[in-house]
């Protein structure tokens, strides 16, 4: 095996093991989770209305169940938009910053042997 090969199983192994300690079980909510950590990276306001309708990750009802699983994991939050109050915005915990960390952290790590 190409000492590449083995790079990637060991980043793989190791988000593996982030995400059950961040209690993310489901593919999707991973997909979830970054969808509103780029928008908070890139100061892009957020809403749920955005989030259900990521209908390249899931269908509407799973999102939603997705959303209230992050919620209840405490990785997003949800707050009633001061411009428009129909409306609730989305946005990353901090719980949700330290997964990120984590996870960076094996990416930019060196490779252990």
């Amino acid at each position: 095996m190409s000492p590449s090969h083995k790079k990637f199983l060991n980043f793989s192994n190791a988000i593996r093991h982030i995400n059950r300690r961040y209690k993310l079980h489901d593919p999707k909510a991973v997909r979830v989770l970054e969808v509103v950590l780029t928008a908070h990276a890139d100061e892009i306001k957020f809403t749920v209305l955005d989030l259900i309708l990521l209908k390249e990750i899931a269908s509407q009802e799973t999102l939603h169940g997705v959303m209230k699983t992050l919620v209840e994991n405490k990785l997003i939050k949800t707050e009633v938009s001061k411009e428009d109050g129909r409306r609730k915005n989305v946005s990353p915990t901090k719980l949700a910053l330290a997964w990120l960390h984590d996870c960076s952290e094996v990416l930019c790590s060196p490779a252990k042997r």
